[in-house]
């Protein structure tokens, strides 16, 4: 498995902890993900038509936008349902993601830019603070009102909100399951909007996610992704880091400048300094790699053309996405102005 794949699992692992509601596909055929495009396995997709491309890209722009509009509804909605039971003080809303600070690596890139290796490395130092280390923000720790309620009555809250947590409604998605709760103000609010829930699961899962992953898997078998993957590692061999056959095992490499998981722990100062020179000097080998190789064009070429086709590929199923969140959208405007 190449790098992209496995950033790809990690995100959709989130997306299916934390999003109790979204998914994909027709309600006609098979209901086996996104269908490949001829020859994916050598990411030999065939390219539609600009015609036919930018036709079914339209249809996902729109579900994209349509989704936005829809979801910010239901969270008023929701939050109206809340209201209704007694409860008058809610959680403060998540922290909007802290903006890349001046980042310039492009879509789909694992080793670092050269600013980034200058600066941390590949932020593997067990003590990296600010710029290394993702921000530790729980909403349900900030001062406020939220905090001060007892933990009884958030659990009463959650209970509302949720419902059962064994009571969920859920779409297989082949890398796990995407869940929505069935009941709780959510469920009553979403089985409202989008009526046969696993459909609209399916379909949301597809358009979010499906598509996305299925195009990251053709591109990383490509024929010139995997030859610029090779000629990283060549590079790096006579950069001195040998052996190493993707970026995802030069990040490993780095973590062992500390002892390896968990160890850095009980690493004193100099330890540390020691490990920080190690990882940032092989972190700027990477760098120049990467550059030379230019395996993130190859691969974001290569998705980029896999994506295209399944948008091309799945335009019914994107057509039913969109005709499933117009009718959120006016049955959402009715309720809000009731």
């Amino acid at each position: 498995m190449h790098p992209r794949h496995r950033i790809g699992a990690t995100l959709a692992a989130a997306a299916l902890a934390l999003l109790t509601g979204c998914g994909s596909g027709p309600e006609a055929g098979p209901d086996d993900g996104p269908q490949a495009g001829p020859d994916a396995t050598r990411g030999g997709v065939s390219a539609p038509d600009a015609a036919s491309a930018a036709k079914a890209t339209s249809a996902f722009d729109s579900a994209k936008e349509l989704s936005r509009q829809v979801g910010a509804m239901e969270l008023q909605l929701t939050r109206r349902c809340m209201v209704s039971k007694g409860f008058t003080v809610h959680p403060p809303d998540p922290a909007p993601m802290a903006a890349d600070s001046g980042s310039d690596a492009p879509e789909g890139r694992v080793s670092p830019t050269a600013r980034e290796a200058a600066r941390h490395g590949y932020g593997a130092a067990p003590d990296a603070g600010g710029d290394t280390a993702a921000p530790q923000d729980s909403t349900s720790d900030r001062p406020g009102p939220w905090a001060d309620l007892p933990d009884s009555e958030k659990r009463r809250y959650t209970v509302a909100k949720n419902g059962d947590p064994d009571q969920l409604v859920s779409y297989e998605t082949g890398e796990g399951k995407f869940s929505s709760p069935s009941g709780g103000c959510i469920g009553e609010t979403r089985k409202a909007l989008y009526g046969d829930m696993p459909k609209y699961l399916r379909l949301m899962w597809l358009t979010d996610n499906g598509m996305r992953h299925e195009a990251g898997r053709q591109a990383e078998s490509s024929d010139a992704f995997l030859k610029a993957v090779g000629t990283w590692a060549g590079c790096m061999e006579k950069a001195g880091y040998g052996g190493m056959k993707s970026p995802t095992e030069a990040i490993k490499k780095a973590k062992g400048y500390y002892g390896g998981k968990d160890a850095g722990k009980t690493l004193d100062a100099a330890a540390v300094e020691s490990g920080r020179k190690k990882e940032i000097a092989q972190a700027k080998a990477d760098a120049r790699c990467a550059d030379s190789a230019r395996y993130d064009t190859f691969w974001r070429s290569a998705y980029q053309k896999s994506l295209t086709a399944l948008y091309v590929k799945n335009e019914p199923d994107l057509v039913a996405y969109q005709q499933i969140l117009n009718e959120a959208q006016k049955k959402a405007q009715k309720m809000l102005e009731s």
